[in-house]
């Protein structure tokens, strides 16, 4: 299967790579900036304390050797987010139920030999819980901290002492991999936000990001979201919106999200959806990840004439048929997994440069040529058809066959073609 990401990232990066959410890019004529890392501080007790990863209804996508970066997330997104989850040093403080906040945060100000300055901080791995949180007092650097990164502590939310409406240049907020069950009351108060990350957490509902006018990216992978209600994107950040990752959810429907015009990219994988639809307003989209999800029929495309990456692998589909006739600008087709017999509808996509149909049910491949040949796809460089009846039955000349019909690709299933 061809790489989805999220990304994850955030974000290729649908993926695809896409890099994690939790740090943004600089320019680089800029003068460099001065980073808090705190990361792994104090050092984690013993590996047999670390907590179990979020628990999710979705099955599992089978690996595939040839994944890049960008896979987005993955089977979900580009964060990287789908791939790994939450890392492994996530650790609970022993035993002790989250209800009782305050028992065992440091005391000391970790972060007093830090001017105000600061443009960016990273408190990832402390089993930080509320009322550690707000011992920081993290209000000391709103009048200059563009990126926080919580990633990876305990927080079940971010209590009003933390005073995070006074950070009003935030512009890249991370609380990836925490126990957070609703996206936080004081996230509308962050007007300068541009990327926040609140994937592997609990949180039920989409909220609190309508008013975010400046918001491009948003990562909500791995939760327990069961779909999206028709005012979770209704306000400003419609009109700012590029990349909205999904995956490992429990969606069973697309729906509300069709008046989002700038989205250029939607990450879905391992879902329930079983119907391509209510996306006809998306018009700016170019990746679509909608992989491990129960989709029979390839429809509802026809709009989306911008549409450069197709990941649809694991779902239900039996052919390909007419449902990308209009989709010509496409350059990554990914449908492996799935149930098709006979390659057909593609010979019109002329600017594909990836085709991944590994591991479906194709009987034969006498008839390449007419689909993938270099007058048809000049572009074309990776093809990807292993696991399937006819390439069992070829036998050792399934390769020779591929590249007699195909000259101009160089790569055939995980093996580079010599030149």
């Amino acid at each position: 299967m061809a790489p989805d990401l999220s990304q994850q990232p955030a974000p290729a990066p649908a993926e695809g790579a896409e890099a994690s959410s939790s740090v943004a890019q600089t320019d680089a004529s800029a003068p460099p900036r001065r980073v808090v890392t705190l990361a792994n501080y104090p050092p984690p007790p013993p590996q047999g304390l670390a907590v179990d990863e979020p628990e999710t209804d979705s099955e599992d996508e089978p690996d595939h050797p040839a994944r890049r970066a960008a896979a987005a997330v993955s089977s979900i997104g580009p964060t990287g987010a789908v791939e790994s989850g939450p890392s492994s040093s996530t650790i609970a403080a022993g035993a002790q139920q989250d209800g009782n906040d305050s028992s065992d945060e440091e005391n000391e100000d970790i972060l007093a030999t830090y001017g105000s300055d600061e443009e960016e901080i990273d408190l990832t791995h402390l089993r930080l819980r509320a009322s550690g949180l707000k011992s920081l007092r993290l209000e000391r650097f709103a009048r200059t901290l563009k990126h926080l990164s919580l990633r990876a502590n305990l927080l079940r939310k971010l209590p009003a002492s933390s005073h995070f409406e006074l950070m009003t240049e935030l512009s890249n907020l991370d609380l990836y991999d925490n126990e957070l069950e609703k996206v936080p009351d004081v996230i509308k108060k962050l007007e300068k936000l541009e990327s926040l990350d609140l994937s592997f957490n609990n949180i039920r509902h989409v909220s609190n990001v309508s008013h975010l006018s400046r918001c491009q990216t948003l990562f909500f992978v791995q939760n327990k979201i069961g779909r999206i209600r028709e005012e979770d994107f209704r306000g400003p950040i419609a009109e700012s919106l590029k990349s909205l990752e999904l995956g490992g959810n429990r969606l069973r429907a697309i729906e509300h999200i069709d008046f989002l015009s700038k989205l250029e990219e939607l990450w879905l994988g391992k879902n329930k959806i079983s119907k391509l639809e209510n996306i006809s307003g998306l018009s700016s989209l170019r990746i679509l990840s909608i992989q491990s999800n129960r989709i029979t029929k390839l429809e509802n495309l026809a709009e989306l004439t911008g549409l450069e990456e197709l990941y649809i692998a694991h779902n239900g589909l039996t052919q390909i048929g007419d449902g990308l006739q209009a989709n010509i600008n496409l350059k990554v087709l990914d449908v492996s997994g799935n149930r098709i017999e006979e390659i057909d509808g593609v010979s019109h996509l002329s600017n594909l440069v990836e085709f991944w149909a590994n591991d479906n049910k194709i009987i034969t491949f006498n008839y390449l040529d007419k689909h993938f040949g270099p007058n048809l796809m000049p572009q074309l460089e990776t093809l990807y058809l292993e696991g399937n009846p006819a390439q069992r039955a070829d036998g050792p000349n399934y390769r020779r066959k591929v590249m007699l019909s195909c000259p101009q690709i160089k790569q055939i299933d995980a093996t580079f073609v010599k030149a």
